[in-house]
């Protein structure tokens, strides 16, 4: 890590979302007794979860697709280092773009590429096969922000932002799943998660702090960090859900 080349990215984070070991452990051991034999995982980023299913279900085929080639390389790469590249393959693609189905469809904080969670929840039931699974991971309002608390949140955010728990569930069944299970972060998850995000520019900045975009990376993570502790920090939740979809 040099000062020309800036801070590393999500070097702090082994998923580009808030969920603790145990958590995303029993989540691929609950999936994988279903015994998929095809997975796509829709916003993979670097894929970590679609590599432990895949090593979790030996049979099955498995498919990243992000739009973040950067990220999707991070990926090939420790999927050859696990011994994975044989069965698992990563696609630079926008989530919407995708069509071919499979028995299991992850999509983990990637609804904004379809316009918002319900039109996502609708789109990803074209894709998971009749009988399969989705594992949907989105945020929802803990508590709806006021206008007061919304200031200080990130530009642009409304209340429609995002779903209540029970609206998310229900814009799920009402695409045509069947919740198989409803569980959300803990609020050290949410910790944990934050400060890994930050952690690579308050790392580097900490080794380079008269670097010349110094001052440009301090803002950027004073910003970041403000919009957390003084913004969506106990406002904001984060679910994933198992949905069904019946078998006809």
């Amino acid at each position: 890590m040099t000062a020309n080349r800036g801070p590393a990215r999500y070097g702090h984070l082994d998923f580009n979302s808030p969920i603790a070991p145990w958590r995303a452990d029993r989540l691929v051991a609950g999936l994988a007794e279903a015994g998929p034999g095809t997975i796509v995982d829709i916003g993979c980023g670097w894929g970590e979860l679609l590599l432990r299913l895949a090593e979790a279900i030996p049979a099955a085929k498995a498919t990243g697709i992000d739009p973040d080639a950067e990220l999707l390389e991070r990926g090939r790469a420790k999927a050859a280092a696990r011994g994975l590249d044989g069965r698992v393959t990563f696609a630079e693609c926008r989530g919407r773009e995708w069509t071919e189905t499979a028995d299991l469809v992850v999509c983990i904080g990637a609804s904004h590429a379809f316009g918002g969670s319900a039109k996502a929840l609708t789109e990803l039931y074209r894709i998971v096969r009749p009988g399969g699974r989705l594992v949907f991971g989105d945020g929802f309002w803990e508590r709806v922000p006021t206008d007061a608390q919304l200031e200080h949140m990130w530009p642009g955010t409304t209340t429609e932002e995002c779903l209540e728990l029970a609206d998310l569930v229900d814009v799920g069944i009402s695409a045509g799943f069947r919740p198989l299970r409803i569980e959300t972060v803990e609020r050290s998850e949410w910790d944990d998660f934050e400060s890994g995000a930050g952690a690579d520019k308050e790392n580097w900045l900490l080794a380079n702090p008269g670097a010349p975009q110094a001052a440009q990376i301090r803002a950027l993570a004073d910003q970041n960090r403000n919009w957390w502790l003084r913004g969506h920090r106990n406002l904001l939740g984060f679910a994933y859900l198992t949905l069904g979809r019946p078998v006809a």
